[in-house]
C-alpha cells in the first residue's frame, strides 16, 4: 500500500495544479474576425492513397473563442470545392483508437488446466469467424430464407452536408498570393506573415482552400469546447508532404501532429526525418492502466530529448486487423469509403467493379430449382429477377471489400520551430514487426525490439502480468503460461489506450517509477516494487507482475508459496482506479 501511495499522491497533486499548456498543430492557419489567440491542441491527418488518387482528411482540435473564423490550408491545384467534403469526427477518432499505444493485461493460466493458453485476440477472431462482423442470417418474418451476409454491410461513404459548419472557397492563384488581403476583404484578421508563409507552397503549384466556420453550427463537447469536423479533400496528384510549418503562424507552444496513412501493401514512414520506433512490450505498474496518456506523453518527451527531430513510427497493421489486442473493431467498409475509398474506386475498371457472380453449387442449384418450381406466373418472374440481382450485388460487395484492404500506418511528431526545419515528407517503407508476441516463463520474457518482418505487425504495447492466485489441485502444475483473463474474472474487459495526448499533463507520471523493463536508450533503468531500479539490483517486475513468491491457497507438491502482498496491492489499485473519473 505504501508503494501505491508513493505513485498516486504525486499524480493527484499534479492533476490538481492543472494540465499542461495547449499546443497548436495544423497544416494551415486560423484567421478570426476578432483579435484572439486561436490554435489547435493537435491535428490528425489521414492520407489515403492508391494509384493516381490521394485523399486527405484533416481533423483540427481547435482551441479559441467560438466566434466567426476561417481555416486556411494549402491544397493541390486540381482541388475544387466539389472535391471537398465534411466528415463525421467519429471516423478519425476510430483511426486514432485503433492505432494508439495500448495497455494489455496478461493472466497466468490455471497451472492444472491442459493445453496452451488462449489469448484475448484469438477469442475475438473466433467471434468474428461467422456472422458477428458482417451480419447475415435468416430474414425477419421468413426464417426459411437466408440472405448473404454481405447484403447487410454498409458500403456507402457518409458525410456531414446540411449540418456542416464550413463554407468552402478555393482561391485563385492571384487570391492565394495575397491571402492576407483576401481575408481582410472578408472581415478576417490574417496572422502576421501569412503571405510570406504560403509563398513556398504556391511556388510548388499549390493553391489555398479556405473553410469559413459558422460558430452556430459547431459541435460543443464537454459543455463549452468546440469540436471542429474533419475536412476531406482529394486530388489526382500524389500527396506526400504534410504542410505542418504553416501551422507555426498560430504557434502557442509545442505542436503535436498525427499522420495516418492508408495505402495498399506498404506501410509509410517519414522520408526526410529520423524514424524512431518507441519502446514496446514494456512491463509497467498497474497504476498506468488508466493513465496511459500521461505515461506515453512522458515517454515521448524522453524520446524527443534523445532525438528532437525524430518522428515516431507507432503503428503499422493491415486493416483486416487492429493489433494484439485490438482496442476496438477494425475499420468497417463504410468507414474506409468515407476516408477516401469512394474516391479511389474512381480508378477501378467497370468489369472489376461488377464481376460476374460465381456458378451455383450443386446444392444451391437444387434449392433454387425447387423454389422456382413452387412458384407461378408473376411471382416466379419476380423471384428469378430478385435472385439474380442479389447474386450480382453480393459479388460487387465482395469485390469491393477485397479491393479495399490497406496497411494503416501511424506517424507522430511533437515540435516547434526549432525542430521542424522543413515539412514532413512521407513515403512507403519495408514491413516491420514489434510489440506483439506471447510472454514466456516466470520473467514473462518478451522482445522489446522492432525488426524487419514479412508483414506489418507493429504496435506500441505496455503489459501488466497477473500471476495465478487460485487453488492448485494437481500433482504436476505447469506454471507461467500467460493468456486471457480467467472465466471467473468480473472486471471491465477493455483495452486502455493513450489518446488525447496533447491535453495530458506530461509530468503527471514518472516513467522511471512505473516502467519495470529497463530502456537504457532513453535513460529508464527499470523500476522495482520498493521504489528502486533494476540497476540497483532489484527485479524489474512488480509483485503482481511475475513475483517469485506466487500466491496459492494450498500445499500441493510443487505448488507456490503462501500469498504475498501482491493481491492486496492489486485490489487497492483497482479500488482507487474505480473511484477516479474514468479517463483514457
Amino acid at each position: 500500500m505504501k508503494r501505491l501511495s508513493r505513485l498516486l499522491f504525486p499524480l493527484l497533486t499534479v492533476a490538481a495544479l492543472g494540465a499542461a499548456r495547449p499546443a497548436s498543430a495544423l497544416p494551415g492557419f486560423y484567421a478570426g474576425k476578432k483579435e484572439a489567440k486561436r490554435h489547435s491542441y493537435a491535428t490528425h491527418v489521414v492520407l489515403m492513397t492508391k494509384g493516381n488518387y490521394s485523399v486527405v482528411t484533416v481533423a483540427p482540435d481547435y482551441d479559441g473563442p467560438l466566434d466567426a473564423f476561417a481555416l486556411v490550408m494549402p491544397v493541390p491545384a486540381d482541388v475544387t470545392t466539389e472535391h471537398v467534403q465534411t466528415l463525421k469526427r467519429e471516423f478519425v477518432d476510430r483511426v486514432e483508437n485503433i492505432t494508439a499505444p495500448r495497455f494489455h493485461e496478461f493472466w497466468e493460466m490455471d497451472p492444472c488446466e491442459p493445453g496452451p493458453p488462449e489469448q484475448i485476440w484469438e477469442q475475438s477472431m473466433k467471434a468474428k469467424a461467422g456472422t458477428a462482423f458482417l451480419g447475415g442470417g435468416p430474414v425477419i418474418g421468413d426464417p426459411t430464407k437466408k440472405v448473404a451476409k454481405e447484403l447487410f454491410i454498409d458500403v456507402k461513404p457518409s458525410f456531414k452536408e446540411a449540418e456542416a459548419e464550413y463554407g468552402y472557397t478555393v482561391l485563385t492563384p492571384e487570391q492565394s498570393g495575397n491571402v492576407a488581403g483576401w481575408l481582410e476583404g472578408k472581415g478576417y484578421i490574417a496572422p502576421a506573415g501569412a503571405n510570406e508563409a504560403v509563398k513556398p507552397y504556391l511556388d510548388k503549384g499549390m493553391t489555398l482552400l479556405v473553410a469559413e466556420v459558422d460558430p452556430k453550427r459547431v459541435e460543443l463537447v464537454g459543455g463549452d469546447r468546440a469540436q471542429l469536423s474533419p475536412i476531406r479533400y482529394w486530388s489526382e496528384k500524389p500527396i506526400t508532404t504534410i504542410p505542418a510549418k504553416l501551422g507555426l503562424l498560430n504557434l502557442d507552444d509545442k505542436q503535436e501532429l498525427f499522420v495516418y496513412v492508408l495505402a495498399p501493401d506498404k506501410r509509410y514512414e517519414a522520408k526526410n526525418y529520423d524514424n524512431v520506433f518507441p519502446p514496446t512490450n514494456l512491463s509497467v505498474d498497474f497504476v498506468a492502466k488508466e493513465r496511459m496518456g500521461e505515461l506515453y506523453a512522458a515517454i515521448h518527451d524522453k524520446l524527443l530529448a534523445k532525438n528532437p527531430k525524430g518522428v515516431l513510427d507507432e503503428f503499422a497493421w493491415t486493416t483486416k486487423g487492429c493489433g494484439r489486442p485490438c482496442a476496438t473493431e477494425p475499420l468497417m467498409p463504410h468507414e474506409l469509403m468515407s476516408l477516401g475509398g469512394d474516391v479511389l474506386e474512381q480508378g477501378v475498371a467497370d468489369e472489376e467493379k461488377n464481376p460476374e457472380p460465381p456458378e451455383l453449387t450443386e446444392k444451391e442449384q437444387k434449392e433454387y430449382d425447387a423454389k422456382v418450381k413452387e412458384l407461378k406466373g408473376k411471382e416466379k418472374t419476380e423471384y428469378k429477377k430478385t435472385f439474380e440481382e442479389e447474386r450480382k450485388e453480393v459479388a460487387r460487395r465482395k469485390a469491393l471489400i477485397a479491393r479495399n484492404v490497406y496497411v494503416l500506418s501511424r506517424l507522430h511528431h511533437r515540435y516547434d520551430a526549432s525542430n521542424l526545419p522543413t515539412d514532413i515528407e512521407v513515403g512507403p517503407a519495408e514491413p516491420v514487426g514489434g510489440g506483439t508476441g506471447i510472454p514466456k516463463g516466470e520473467a514473462h520474457e518478451l522482445s522489446t525490439e522492432v525488426k524487419p518482418a514479412k508483414r506489418n505487425e507493429l504496435q506500441v504495447r505496455f503489459n501488466f502480468f497477473h500471476p495465478w492466485n487460485g487453488m492448485v489441485k494437481c500433482e504436476k502444475p505447469e506454471h507461467w503460461r500467460w493468456g486471457k483473463p480467467p472465466r471467473t474474472y468480473r472486471g471491465l474487459r477493455k483495452t486502455w489506450v493513450a489518446t488525447d495526448l496533447t491535453r495530458k499533463n506530461r509530468k503527471q507520471i514518472d516513467p522511471d517509477k512505473v516502467v519495470f523493463t529497463p530502456v537504457p536508450s532513453i535513460g529508464i533503468a527499470g523500476a522495482t516494487p520498493d521504489g528502486g531500479t533494476a540497476a540497483d539490483g532489484g527485479d524489474a517486475g512488480t509483485e503482481g507482475a511475475g513475483d517469485k513468491k506466487k500466491s496459492c491457497g494450498c500445499s500441493v507438491p510443487g505448488a507456490p508459496e503462501a500469498p504475498g502482498p501482491s493481491v492486496v496491492l492489486l485490489l487497492a489499485a483497482g479500488a482507487v482506479a474505480l473511484s477516479r473519473r474514468r479517463r483514457r
